[in-house]
């Protein structure tokens, strides 16, 4: 009793700190357009100092991971928070005395050099304070921290902002410190050797899960990014685009609820159902048929999202060692922002139809390399099965 209590308390502890590692970025982009605005007078700078925070996050996650291969995966994600924690704190700084804008692009990008890494050793972490038969419930709670806070800091952002915009970053940086604090240690923490052998990073299996992280994430970030324009199209004033969002992420609040009260892993016919549903909620959005078509494709894309999410985390999980995780799940992370990246550009060079239409290809391409690998690993196993010694009973 006493042992399930304290991997409860663990479990929780980890799911809080899932949740809040993210709130610099949620905050990020309405405290840097302040910042900007206080230094330069252009709040669209800010989009420069996310950019800057952006690119190095996806230039350092394997990397940096990679640094704490031999360490303690729990205390290399503590430092990491402190390096970032400090950067951010440095943003601050440069805002409040005015500095010029490069020392804030500095910062930032220092702060965005670690985070890739740090989510990568904090998604491992959950593999020492989680018990297996509950890591469904637990990334479901994780799913749900992320999504409230998502929802929470941006408004937090702006009314500190308000006040003083160097204080929004504080307040932001302060936010994903807290993880470093919660996070419980573990006494008896394995360690990989360096005579252990790390194994392929770029697995087949490991190849096709990051492919369909990226896909997804395409395909709700062409939603986020786009529902100002979906409004337009549909003669809505552009503030009701955030009528989609919020449908979206109500749904993807839904689909954590139920993936925690579930607390199963998904069969391979589960995953191509839900699959479906996300290419079908995108297709009718892609259509632009009707404004209650595509807030009906908001529910289908945006409640499968967190349950696929952990389905790729648990699969790719399953097919590295120990030693590799943090370094495969920085990679993780980094697939999906690639994903955002590529909705977010091709949004800006061409239209939002197309943009999704571009989406529904990519998962329907996802999809594809999923039944086909679910296909050669079953044939591999019945003929596995197949080839093995018959014992002949009289």
């Amino acid at each position: 009793m006493r042992r399930g209590g304290s991997h409860y308390n663990h479990s929780a502890r980890w799911a809080v700190a899932f949740g809040l590692f993210g709130a610099p970025r949620a905050g990020a982009s309405i405290a840097f357009a302040l910042a900007t605005l206080a230094i330069t007078g252009d709040p669209a700078d800010g989009a420069l100092v996310l950019a800057a925070m952006t690119t190095t996050q996806l230039l350092g996650a394997v990397p940096v991971a990679r640094l704490g291969r031999h360490a303690d995966t729990i205390s290399f994600f503590k430092s990491l928070i402190l390096i970032r924690t400090v950067a951010m704190l440095g943003c601050a700084a440069a805002c409040g005395t005015g500095a010029p804008l490069p020392i804030l692009v500095g910062a930032a990008a220092t702060a965005g050099l670690v985070q890739g890494a740090a989510f990568g050793h904090l998604r491992n972490a959950a593999n020492y304070l989680v018990e297996p038969s509950k890591m469904m419930k637990a990334l479901g709670f994780g799913a749900m921290a992320t999504d409230v806070t998502f929802v929470v800091t941006p408004i937090l952002a702006a009314t500190i902002g308000s006040i003083s915009p160097s204080f929004a970053v504080v307040a932001i940086a302060a936010l994903g410190a807290v993880p470093a604090f919660i996070l419980p240690r573990i006494p008896h923490l394995p360690v990989a050797r360096s005579s252990e052998h790390a194994g392929k990073m770029t697995k087949p299996g490991v190849l096709l899960w990051l492919g369909c992280a990226c896909s997804g994430a395409a395909a709700i970030s062409a939603i986020e990014v786009g529902a100002v324009s979906i409004a337009l199209h549909f003669g809505f004033q552009p503030e009701r685009g955030a009528m989609f969002i919020g449908i979206l992420c109500t749904a993807s609040l839904l689909g954590s609820i139920f993936m925690s009260v579930r607390n199963q892993k998904f069969s391979n016919q589960q995953v191509v159902a839900m699959l479906l549903l996300m290419i079908a909620g995108t297709a009718l959005i892609a259509f632009q048929h009707s404004a209650a078509a595509s807030l009906i494709g908001c529910v289908l894309a945006g409640v499968v999202a967190a349950p696929l999410g952990a389905h790729f985390s648990m699969e790719i999980n399953t097919l590295v060692s120990p030693k590799m995780r943090p370094e495969v799940f920085s990679l993780l992370k980094t697939s999906t922002s690639i994903g955002t990246i590529l909705a977010s550009m091709a949004i800006g060079w061409t239209s939002v139809p197309f943009t999704l239409s571009f989406a529904v290809g990519f998962l329907i391409l996802a999809l594809s390399a999923v039944l086909f690998w679910h296909w050669t690993t079953n044939r591999t196993i019945r003929l596995n099965w197949l080839s093995l010694p018959k014992t002949w009973h009289p």
